[in-house]
């Protein structure tokens, strides 16, 4: 199974110069990726025991979670189950190739790019399938440039696992990315893209309802890096209410604009029990090792690479053995 380990990089804020719009950084380097063994259900369960013996925690499956551990909630509704697969479920060769940008009508003006993706999941019917109106899954496209005049009709979430490109806003204001950066490009995003190196991202595309005042003002794209879960960081800009105003600074959350929320996330050993949802969690794994069970009972061990989502509705159990670093993404 591959792992995910991005390398120490460097925040700059992105205070641009007026004369000419751009927030310039020096490439990052890509993410490292690493093999670990995987495990059987079996022998994930085993180590999930091994360690709940040993740490001791306070709740306990059979008083914490209902002693009948029907899938059910007491209304009646059916309890959804985590969705969770690995970085190499994303792996390039598992991607499904589209052709190129300009075969699918975009306004390529610098190469030729061709991109491929693949959805997290799809249902009985061939359809992707989404949570709250969100869709996950991966991309991959080469070098290339294009403009995209076209008022976005959702908000994308991405984290580049590698490679580098930068988006421009729509009065020309550049935002640069390369790996471990989270990018932001809002509903009513209009601009460009240039990759300059080969970009492969996994992403989340929110369709939601206009927020108002949200698309007053030109509409930014939102950069941030990985390197805030340092505590020597910076820290992270936030964007809330209407996007023309000015990020104010704060520690974890980074996008904040009606029914779409963004962050990052630290949380330390231990086990906790999570009531019914009332929004849809779509997360990246960064780093860390922990255990989800389902209200059912069935469990699965999570490590870095990882993608998950926790549907609306979803109620569970948490289990972290190492530390864990996450992006996360919130949907209503």
């Amino acid at each position: 199974m591959l792992a995910l380990a991005f390398v120490p990089l460097t925040w700059v804020p992105q205070h641009c110069a007026s004369n000419n719009l751009v927030c310039a950084r020096a490439p990052p380097p890509s993410v490292r990726i690493t093999t670990k063994t995987v495990m059987s259900a079996a022998a994930e369960e085993e180590a999930k025991q091994a360690w709940l013996q040993k740490n001791e925690p306070a709740w306990s499956q059979s008083n914490s979670m209902g002693a009948t551990r029907a899938a059910t909630h007491t209304h009646g509704a059916l309890i959804p189950a985590f969705v969770r697969e690995p970085l190499s479920y994303f792996a390039l060769d598992q991607l499904t190739a589209k052709g190129s940008r300009s075969s699918q009508g975009s306004l390529v003006d610098v190469g030729e790019p061709h991109d491929s993706t693949r959805p997290l999941a799809i249902n009985g019917e061939g359809v992707a399938v989404k949570w709250n109106n969100a869709g996950v899954g991966s991309w991959a496209c080469t070098p290339g440039g294009w403009d995209s005049p076209k008022l976005r009709p959702t908000t994308e979430t991405f984290l580049v696992l590698d490679g580098w490109g930068s988006v421009a806003d729509a009065d020309g204001m550049v935002h640069t990315f390369g790996a471990g950066d989270v990018v932001v490009l809002p509903k009513h995003w209009s601009g460009r893209w240039d990759i300059t190196e080969q970009i492969h991202k996994l992403w989340v595309v929110h369709d939601h309802p206009d927020v108002v005042g949200a698309a007053d003002g030109v509409v930014r794209a939102v950069v941030a890096s990985l390197p805030s879960f340092a505590p020597e960081a910076p820290a992270m800009p936030i964007v809330e209410r209407t996007l023309a105003e000015a990020p104010a600074h704060v520690a974890q959350t980074v996008y904040d604009v009606g029914p779409t929320r963004v962050g990052f996330l630290t949380c330390s050993p231990g086990s906790f029990v999570v009531a019914e949802r009332t929004a849809a969690e779509v997360f990246f794994v960064v780093d860390g090792v922990f255990f989800l069970t389902n209200f059912d009972g069935s469990s699965r061990r999570c490590t870095a690479g990882d993608t998950v989502v926790l549907p609306k509705g979803w109620a569970g159990l948490w289990d972290i053995i190492d530390p864990v670093q996450k992006v996360w993404v919130e949907v209503n």
